[in-house]
């Protein structure tokens, strides 16, 4: 990739830093070589214009992104760039670290500090590297940084061995001091991979990493493309960590998007396959079809990472509908979606009857609620006589009597029924779900709160957009209401309440908005204390509080 014109000012600040990580490395082979403390100071004395040389590239960073759109290459050039300084800086602060640890004693002595010596100038050589491709090959000198990387670690791994062996002749102070300055040292080395990252970053996107290289690598080849004619642009990031992103070819700016490509946990992965393979043989139109997986073991290790390379589904998610404020298309998606589901629930309804235990999802799920919110958990309160429980002593309350409101039937469930996981296409008029891996025969009421608290915590507080969002929830109520009245289903609305206490009880930990989190929260309160007061009998007639819960 030639270097941009545009940002010559921000890679002279890298080349200024590069020459300073170099200057910093040199000190720490020449501390490993004599062991002067009085190196110390010269190598603290630097760090003022590493400060000044991050803060240059901090200004000129913002300078470049000012009104400049996200999610283009000009961007992830810029941010990959910027990534890569503070990288660099990093860099400086492990060589300080590697010479004060080795102060600790004196006299410094290091078994093996020859070897120490060594292995400092080869971390200042791969250094070089960056020097080199920093402005043309970025991608391809972060992958050979990288392969440099683990061998480096290998070395390391052999003086750490060589550094213990030596340890009955020094004292302790000495092997305290050498122990923590190969520590530096193997810190230097990880550091590399973040640099390595860097680089790549600023070529593919901010998707691109070391690990996931080799599964974009993949995907390309399964769309008959070569990986340096493509665009990689971050789509969503999962509150699980999973990274999505469009692949798009470089040529068409990004307009047209060739595949969708989502990376995660193996199982997560392996769990949304089998999701979407088992919504597709109910319709083949309901969810987008896997083009390619790849699966891959990190290091021999259980923690393996897999991506699914998925097809591109056009149009807008029903949340985008809702904040934009587009009521027709908000109103045509839901009528859509209600056929839709109507149709596929009716068409995998079993008789086994199941319970979705609301309660025990909801004690499993609080403690993140209540670290972001603790001030909403209060003990048993009395006020003139009148005893207010504690939230945990409703929600044991509502359990016991949960256990008597089972479904009378399962059905197909998404299983993670939000707003942003249903995209509607107005020109085929048709709906497809997305996030697939929690997919299961269960209680359909399940989805169905979800979905009506995923629109209440849309942040738009007021105006007509919210009294737009409250009627589309209000219109998925009674959707669920017509259905369990055909099905004879008749513990639908406390099931609902049981649900929907569950989903604004345990949304509040994704919301630091403390208005909209107070209402949820005393909405969730509220439906509870309903809860918990009913007899058998006032279970089977009990209405849901729609008014309360859905005005503003």
């Amino acid at each position: 990739m030639p270097s941009n014109p545009v940002l010559l000012t921000l890679q002279e600040h890298v080349y200024f830093l590069l020459n300073e990580v170099e200057t910093h490395c040199h000190i720490v082979e020449l501390f490993f070589t004599s062991g002067a403390t009085g190196l110390l100071p010269n190598i603290r004395g630097r760090r003022g214009y590493v400060q000044a040389l991050r803060e240059k590239a901090d200004i000129e960073t913002a300078r470049l992104l000012e009104r400049r759109k996200v999610n283009t290459t000009f961007h992830a050039q810029v941010s990959g760039m910027h990534s890569l300084v503070i990288a660099l800086e990093m860099l400086t602060k492990h060589c300080f670290d590697c010479v004060r640890e080795g102060t600790l004693s004196a006299p410094y002595e290091h078994p093996a500090g020859q070897d120490c010596c060594k292995l400092a100038k080869r971390i200042r050589r791969a250094l070089r590297l960056v020097k080199v491709g920093v402005a043309d090959n970025r991608r391809r000198t972060g992958i050979k940084l990288g392969r440099r990387t683990h061998k480096l670690l290998a070395s390391y791994n052999e003086l750490q061995a060589q550094t213990l062996q030596a340890k009955l002749t020094l004292s302790d102070e000495q092997l305290q001091a050498a122990i923590l300055s190969n520590v530096g040292l193997k810190r230097l080395i990880e550091q590399l991979s973040v640099v390595a990252e860097a680089l790549i970053k600023a070529d593919l996107g901010q998707v691109a990493t070391l690990q996931n290289y080799p599964h974009l690598l993949d995907s390309a080849s399964n769309l008959n493309y070569n990986l340096k004619d493509l665009k990689v642009r971050r789509l969503a990031l999962t509150r699980s960590g999973s990274a999505i992103a469009a692949i798009s070819h470089k040529s068409e700016s990004g307009k047209n998007v060739l595949a969708v490509y989502k990376e995660g946990d193996r199982i997560k992965i392996d769990e949304e396959v089998a999701g979407v393979n088992h919504w597709r043989t109910i319709d083949p139109r309901l969810a987008p079809s896997v083009l390619s997986q790849t699966g891959r073991l990190n290091n021999g290790e259980e923690n393996e990472q897999s991506s699914l390379l998925i097809e591109h589904i056009p149009g807008k998610t029903l949340e985008k509908l809702l904040l934009d404020g587009d009521k027709d298309g908000a109103q045509a998606a839901l009528n859509i979606l209600f056929k839709t589901l109507n149709k596929t629930w009716k068409t995998t309804l079993t008789p086994e009857s199941c319970s979705a235990k609301f309660m025990l999802q909801l004690q499993k799920r609080i403690g993140d609620s209540r670290r972001v919110h603790p001030e909403f958990f209060k003990d048993e309160e009395r006020i003139c006589g009148y005893v207010s429980a504690s939230f945990d002593e409703l929600v044991e309350r509502v359990a016991i009597q949960e256990t008597q409101w089972r479904a009378p039937f399962s059905v197909l469930t998404h299983g993670d029924f939000n707003v942003d996981n249903l995209i509607y296409d107005d020109v085929e008029q048709r709906i497809y779900f997305i996030d697939l891996h929690r997919a299961s025969y269960f209680d359909y009421v399940q989805d169905l709160s979800v979905l009506m608290v995923s629109i209440y915590r849309l942040q738009v507080l007021s105006g007509v957009t919210r009294k737009q969002m409250m009627d589309s929830a209000k219109a998925v109520y009674h959707f669920g209401r017509r259905f369990a009245n055909r099905q004879q289903d008749e513990t639908f609305e406390v099931r609902l309440a049981a649900g929907l206490a569950r989903s604004f009880a345990t949304s509040t930990r994704f919301i630091f908005d403390k208005k909209l989190a107070s209402r949820m929260h005393l909405r969730a309160r509220y439906l509870l204390e309903r809860l918990a007061k009913l007899t058998p009998e006032q279970a089977q007639t009990f209405t849901l509080p729609l008014r309360e819960l859905y005005v503003e």
